[in-house]
């Protein structure tokens, strides 16, 4: 089952009022919105843009919202949201309200989200990783990690699914957390998980950031037509620049400051972006390879036929097969 683009734009609206409940819309976010559209290459009577700056009828758009798919979509997007700093706040309550009162109730699978949410930083523990010492070997290593990773996420996040989608973007977000971590103890650091959301955070302004852009993207993710390349651009895109500005960032000894760490991560993004045109043809054939395999890992998770363990402990599999061959 998939979007209507009119649900797919109400839900939207539905996530920038979300994000915006504290009364906070920051620049940031707004870029997300704008690095969307050119993603997709929306119409230019379409302006996501536009829309931060317009009054929003929350109980409007959800009524533009009637499939079971979208309402689940939106629902959980809007829950991960709310979950950006583990501690929702009231207006942030008071918004997943009355979003339940429109749809009636809590969409179901939505507890996926919440537990995927809670556990991101105790799961999927990096590899066993000795220091490389010699400037060329680790240049090399970590090149490859890095495009292996961004491989890895474009094919994980070509396949989106009703009732799954954000969990499966949520999983690529730890990934890309274990990635931060090998690339710092490839040059000596102790990195744990803590430090590579620290610096994570650092590159984009926050947690909250990186969860909406993730919303947004699931938004739009059903959409037919869209849905693959949304999420395996994206997904490559972000990827490649955390781990190129986690590069970065150890080169110098760790003295990077915030600023920095923002700017670097724009333009290596805008360079994964081309990295993904020109990886275009070896993704489209591991997505084909992966395909029966990562179709019905997600549909074993929808089904809850495994646990969420399970799940990212066969996840964990693939990337090393991937990563291999």
């Amino acid at each position: 089952m998939t979007l209507t683009p009119q649900e797919a734009l109400a839900g939207i609206k539905v996530l920038i009022f979300m994000a915006r409940a504290d009364g906070i819309f920051r620049a940031e976010e707004e870029q997300i919105l704008l690095e969307t559209c050119e993603t997709l290459g929306l119409p230019p009577e379409v302006s996501l843009l536009d829309l931060v700056r317009e009054d929003i009828d929350l109980e409007a758009e959800l009524a533009h919202i009637t499939t079971p798919a979208a309402r689940e979509q939106v629902y959980a997007a809007a829950l991960a949201l709310a979950c950006a700093d583990r501690n929702r706040s009231p207006e942030e309550r008071e918004v997943l309200a009355r979003i339940k009162n429109a749809f009636g109730s809590a969409p179901a699978k939505t507890d996926l989200v919440q537990r995927f949410m809670d556990d991101t930083r105790n799961t999927l523990l990096p590899a066993e990783i000795a220091p490389i010492s010699d400037p060329a070997e680790r240049d090399k290593t970590i090149e490859q990690v890095i495009q292996n990773y961004a491989i890895f996420t474009a094919v994980l996040g070509a396949f989106p699914i009703p009732g799954v989608a954000l969990v499966v973007d949520i999983a690529i977000l730890t990934f890309q957390l274990k990635m931060i971590e090998e690339i710092g103890r490839y040059w000596g650091y102790t990195t744990n998980r803590r430090d590579a959301e620290l610096l994570r955070d650092g590159m984009v302004g926050g947690m909250g950031v990186s969860l909406f852009r993730i919303a947004i993207s699931n938004a739009v993710k059903l959409i037919p037509g869209w849905g693959s390349v949304v999420g395996a651009s994206l997904s490559y895109a972000s990827t490649w620049a955390f781990g190129k500005v986690a590069n970065q960032y150890y080169a110098s000894g760790g003295k990077l400051d915030a600023q920095a760490l923002q700017a670097a991560f724009k333009q290596a993004r805008q360079e994964g972006e081309q990295k993904y045109r020109e990886n275009q043809a070896e993704i489209a054939q591991k997505q084909q390879a992966y395909a029966d395999q990562i179709t019905e890992l997600n549909e074993q998770l929808k089904q809850g036929t495994i646990t969420q363990e399970q799940y990212q402990a066969k996840l964990t599999e693939l990337e090393q097969q991937l990563g291999n061959n």
